[in-house]
């Protein structure tokens, strides 16, 4: 399996109880035992000590999932030296965790062809990679933040790290936290350039009271689907240009029983595109105004140096991770911090 190393952005919202407003410094206070007049590094570090040692616990074991987090501390965890640490003035946690999935009885050999020797582990163990995340969670605020590395599409831990940290802060008077994929504008405005249209398909449900063949034989269903599919031939119809599309739908359009139902009058009109970065296709209607992508962001090209398992160079992502925190994210979910700059 091909390694392609990626980013996942998510906002971060307490809920509590009571549906009031209530930062991450009053869940701190109300739940980790903290006084109100506790220090901004005593509440980061009593923050930082609650994730932590949560990697220890059930906490950080999904069953449905069959996947786990933890923190090996000792020499088998080659990355231990960029174990995760706390930014007390900047209401940080980041750094790399161990994480994969349990559940399954396999073997291990070694890779030379001309060594027959195995050895067995069972259901209970856990195969661990190296992941890196940075942890978002402002005292003044409700709403934070965190984005996370995935080393491929299966090799991941965005879902078990979702549940962790939704497990994190529902305590007490507070409810599950509301966590939502994000993405910084100027990455959705990259997508949009570099996306092409794959193509587009038009369905609609018809009825007549009678259908026959050109032999004069009937076709039973008086109800049936037309499905049409405009497919280019190249890859030079930008994303951009969509609303170009609807000018040419008005001239297309099927004919039946002499009548002509425009390609633009549709019931459904999709369109699927082709993100050049991924490689993987997306369908959206052909009506939004404003398309929702959430695009995954993946680091060929944005990091130069990869370690020899094929994981990207952890100081170099942690410099990448705080860079688009502080350039592109804050300014979208915090504003307020940025007033005033304007």
């Amino acid at each position: 399996m091909a390694l392609r190393p990626r980013l996942e952005f998510f906002r971060l919202k307490l809920e509590s109880n009571e549906d009031e407003y209530k930062t991450f410094r009053d869940f701190a206070i109300a739940e980790l035992n903290l006084r109100r007049s506790s220090s901004d590094a005593q509440i980061m570090n009593k923050l930082y000590d609650y994730l932590m040692n949560n990697l220890a616990t059930e906490m950080a074991k999904v069953n449905s999932l069959k996947k786990q987090l933890k923190l090996i501390k000792n020499n088998a965890n080659k990355y231990l030296a960029y174990k995760p640490q706390v930014d007390i003035r900047r209401n940080l946690i980041y750094g790399v965790i161990n994480g994969g999935r349990f559940g399954r009885d396999g073997m291990m050999s070694d890779s030379r062809p001309d060594v027959d020797e195995g050895a067995a582990f069972g259901k209970n163990k856990t195969i661990l990679r190296y992941y890196y995340f940075l942890l978002y969670l402002p005292l003044d605020h409700n709403e934070g933040c965190f984005i996370i590395h995935s080393n491929s599409k299966q090799e991941t831990i965005t879902d078990v790290f979702k549940v962790y940290v939704s497990n994190l802060f529902r305590r007490g008077n507070y409810k599950y936290p509301t966590i939502s994929m994000f993405c910084p504008k100027s990455f959705q405005r990259e997508f949009q350039e570099q996306a092409f249209v794959k193509s587009l398909e038009f369905k609609q449900t018809c009825t007549d009271h009678a259908i026959f063949t050109n032999d004069g034989i009937h076709i039973g269903s008086n109800h049936y689907d037309v499905k049409i599919e405009i497919i280019p031939h190249d890859d030079n119809i930008s994303l951009q240009n969509r609303s170009g599309f609807r000018h040419v739908l008005q001239t297309l359009g099927f004919f039946r029983g002499g009548n002509l139902t425009r390609l633009a009058d549709f019931n459904s009109q999709k369109m699927t595109v082709k993100d050049s970065m991924s490689k993987s296709d997306r369908t959206f209607d052909l009506n939004d105004e404003e398309i929702d992508i959430i695009p995954v962001v993946y680091l060929e090209n944005r990091i130069t140096q990869y370690n020899d398992d094929g994981t990207p160079n952890f100081v170099e992502l942690n410099t990448l991770c705080q860079n688009l925190l502080q350039d592109e994210v804050l300014p979208e979910i915090r504003p307020d911090l940025y007033e005033n700059e304007q």
